[in-house]
């Protein structure tokens, strides 16, 4: 049972805006759902919930090898597809501070600084944005930090105490059952390496066509075997439709 507490928070979280046709030209299909593909997103989110619930996970890491693997095009429609769950609450947040684009794909135009609100200069509910009320059927049970300005010291800033101390709090004031990390492709900086305390475990996207096996052991070799990975999510390209995944 939500505390009205949690209840006050959520209704005081700022809003943003649900364009049909900005959504669908940045391939977030599971928004209108009228592409086919959008139902190997919702394949994808049972998947992803079940050994969830089995082994009490809550935070989960999205990343990728490499860079224009598809990361913030899977993390921006798992999100949409979890928000149409009842009674369940979903952050989404975009960690990738040195490349962000999730404000982009999903048309916000302020979309903040990520690092003043892990320096814990902004409050939870002056960061966070839900979904306006829209005919898309997008849940206002989905809260999403976005970031605008890029962090030359993100590792730093990312294995920095009170980054842990802020998600704490942000686990306090929302009380999500699900965290979603948009995160750094794994082999072109440490930032996911440096952020490893803060996820039970990942999900990794792969480029089809693109991304080697050689490349998803690397990445398995330095998450570290405390770190499950979930699954393999293989997509086609940046920004096109879901191929595949396994498990």
């Amino acid at each position: 049972m939500t505390s009205p507490e949690t209840e006050q928070m959520w209704r005081a979280l700022g809003r943003f805006a649900i364009d049909p046709r900005h959504l669908r030209a940045q391939r977030v299909i599971t928004a209108s759902r009228d592409d086919p593909a959008h139902t190997a997103f919702d394949v994808l989110r049972t998947r992803l919930l079940q050994p969830m619930r089995e082994r009490g996970w809550r935070r989960i890491a999205i990343t990728s090898p490499t860079p224009d693997c598809g990361k913030t095009f899977t993390a921006a429609n798992l999100a949409l597809t979890l928000s149409r769950i009842d009674n369940f609450r979903t952050v989404l947040m975009d960690m990738d501070l040195r490349k962000s684009s999730l404000h982009r794909v999903l048309g916000v135009r302020d979309p903040g600084s990520m690092g003043d609100y892990l320096r814990g200069l902004v409050a939870t509910e002056a960061h966070f944005r839900v979904p306006e009320r829209n005919r898309l059927h997008i849940g206002d049970n989905l809260a999403v930090a976005f970031n605008g300005r890029r962090e030359d010291f993100a590792s730093e800033l990312m294995q920095d105490p009170l980054t842990e101390e802020v998600l704490e709090q942000m686990e306090e004031d929302l009380a999500p059952d699900i965290v979603l990390f948009d995160l750094p492709p794994v082999l072109t900086n440490d930032d996911v390496i440096a952020f490893r305390a803060q996820y039970d475990a990942v999900l990794v996207v792969a480029a089809g066509g693109a991304t080697r096996a050689e490349e998803l052991r690397l990445v398995e070799r330095q998450l570290g075997e405390d770190k499950p990975i979930l699954g393999v999510v293989l997509n086609r390209a940046e920004g096109s439709t879901l191929h595949n995944s396994y498990y």
